[in-house]
C-alpha cells in the first residue's frame, strides 16, 4: 500500500517536471529560431559587400545609395528596411512591390529615389508609412505604373516634391493623383504620357510654387506642352517658377504668363522659339529671370514630329 501511494504522488510531480520541460524547450526554441536585428554597423558593411555607397554618421547609417540592383536580393532589403535613421535612399533597378513592404520601418526617411523600379501602382500603398517622406523621385518607373497609386501618399504631412519622368505609362490619372497631394510645393514630370487635361487636374495644387512641364515620350501627337498648355497655367497663381522643355511654343501663348503675379523665373529648355521672340518677352515680363536654350538635335527631331505644322 504504501508503495503505491507513492507511485500515485509521484505521477503528478512526474508530469508537472514533464510539462516544465516541454514550455523551456518551446521558449528556447522560440528565441533560438527569432532572427537576431543587426546593428547599423553591421548592416552597413553588408550593403558595401554587396557595392552599396552607405554613409554612416555618429554611428547611424543616415544614406544609402544601391547603384546596381541586380546584386541586392531580398534579404538584403530586410536589412535595410532595420535602419531606422535612415534619411535617404536612393534605389536603381531594385525596386518591386514585395520589396517595398519590407521598408515601411524606415520612420525617418526624407528622400526616396527610384530608378527602374518595377511597382505597381497599388504596391504603393506601404509608402503611406512612411511619414517623414519630403521629396520622391520617380525615374523611368515599370509598364505598371500609371500613376494612379500616387494617390495612397495623400495623407503624407511632409510631402512637398515629387517627380515622376522617363514612362509613357504615366497618364492624365496619374496627374488627378498627383492633383490629391495638396501639399506639394513642387511637381516635376517629363517624357511621360500626360496630356493637356491631366495638367489640368494640377490646378488643385494651390500651394505649389515650381512646375517642371517636359514633352511627352512619343514622336506621334498628342503633344504636351503646348501653346494650349500655357492658357491652362496662366490660372497656376501661386507658381513661381516655371520650366519647359522641348516644344514649339509662340509669343502670343508665352505672354498669358503675365498672368502669374507670383512668377519670378522662367525657363524655356530646348523650346522651338525665335530668337527675336524671346527678347520681347522679356520686356513683356521684366520681373521674370527668363533663360532661353534652342533645341539641340535630338529635341528638334521629336518637336518636328509632334508639331508638323
Amino acid at each position: 500500500m504504501i508503495s503505491t501511494d507513492r507511485q500515485r504522488s509521484g505521477r503528478p510531480f512526474a508530469l508537472s517536471l514533464l510539462l516544465r520541460g516541454a514550455i523551456c524547450a518551446l521558449l528556447l526554441g522560440a528565441l533560438w529560431s527569432r532572427p537576431v536585428r543587426a546593428d547599423d554597423t553591421e548592416i552597413a558593411k553588408l550593403l558595401k559587400d554587396k557595392g552599396v555607397e552607405v554613409t554612416v554618421s555618429k554611428g547611424v547609417v543616415t544614406a544609402v545609395a544601391v547603384k546596381d540592383g541586380t546584386k541586392v536580393t531580398d534579404a538584403d532589403f530586410r536589412q535595410l528596411g532595420q535602419l531606422a535613421h535612415l534619411k535617404t535612399l536612393d534605389l536603381n533597378n531594385c525596386l518591386t512591390d514585395e520589396r517595398l513592404t519590407l521598408l515601411t520601418g524606415l520612420t525617418e526617411l526624407e528622400y526616396l529615389q527610384t530608378n527602374l523600379a518595377q511597382v505597381t501602382d497599388d504596391g504603393l500603398k506601404p509608402m503611406a508609412k512612411l511619414k517623414n517622406l519630403r521629396n520622391v523621385k520617380f525615374f523611368h518607373p515599370g509598364k505598371s505604373f500609371s500613376g494612379a497609386g500616387l494617390a495612397h501618399l495623400a495623407e503624407l504631412p511632409n510631402l512637398e516634391r515629387l517627380t515622376v519622368a522617363g514612362s509613357l505609362a504615366f497618364n492624365d490619372d496619374g496627374m488627378a493623383a498627383v492633383a490629391k497631394l495638396t501639399k506639394l510645393q513642387e511637381f516635376r514630370t517629363w517624357h511621360a504620357g500626360s496630356t493637356q487635361e491631366g495638367v489640368k487636374k494640377l490646378k488643385e495644387l494651390k500651394n505649389l510654387k515650381s512646375l517642371y512641364l517636359g514633352q511627352r515620350l512619343t514622336y506621334k501627337p498628342p503633344a504636351c506642352p503646348t501653346d494650349e498648355s500655357l492658357a491652362i497655367l496662366a490660372e497656376f497663381k501661386s507658381l513661381e517658377t516655371l520650366q519647359l522643355e522641348e516644344a514649339r511654343l509662340s509669343f502670343a501663348a508665352l505672354q498669358q504668363l503675365k498672368q502669374l503675379p507670383a512668377l519670378k523665373k522662367l525657363t524655356l529648355g530646348g523650346i522651338d522659339i525665335p530668337k527675336a521672340d524671346v527678347e520681347r518677352l522679356k520686356k513683356e515680363l521684366p520681373q521674370v529671370k527668363i533663360d532661353w536654350t534652342e533645341p539641340s538635335e535630338v529635341y528638334q527631331k521629336r518637336i518636328k514630329s509632334l508639331f508638323p505644322n
